[in-house]
């Protein structure tokens, strides 16, 4: 598993490489605490992971709730198929925003934000 994060725009990249299961959770728990104290969207780039499980869910779903109390976002990018399926069969896609790609996320004109 090796991971990496980024940031373009005021948005944070997560990029998770390998299975988001049990171990990954356990490898990162330090770092998603951290996570969940940032001023910014986060993003989830799923696309080189083929196997989430509940694990990887209650990550994304503990940074989502409290993201979203701060007034941010948490929104999801490259699924594939079995974490879509996933995302699907627990209605998570309607719940937290799924992309394509880093780049249709980047496109929306809903996580476009204006300089202040």
């Amino acid at each position: 598993m090796l991971n990496e994060t980024y940031k373009i725009n005021n948005n944070f990249i997560i990029k998770i490489h390998g299975n988001f299961d049990a171990d990954t959770v356990k490898v990162m728990k330090n770092d998603i605490e951290a996570y969940s104290k940032f001023t910014t969207n986060i993003i989830f780039d799923l696309e080189q992971v083929p196997f989430i499980d509940s694990s990887g869910i209650g990550a994304i779903v503990f940074l989502y709730k409290r993201m979203v109390t701060k007034g941010f976002s948490v929104s999801v990018t490259g699924l594939k198929q079995q974490p879509q399926e996933l995302f699907q069969m627990l209605f998570l896609d309607k719940t937290i925003d799924c992309y394509q790609n880093i780049d249709c996320y980047l496109e929306n004109p809903t996580t476009l934000q204006v300089a202040s």
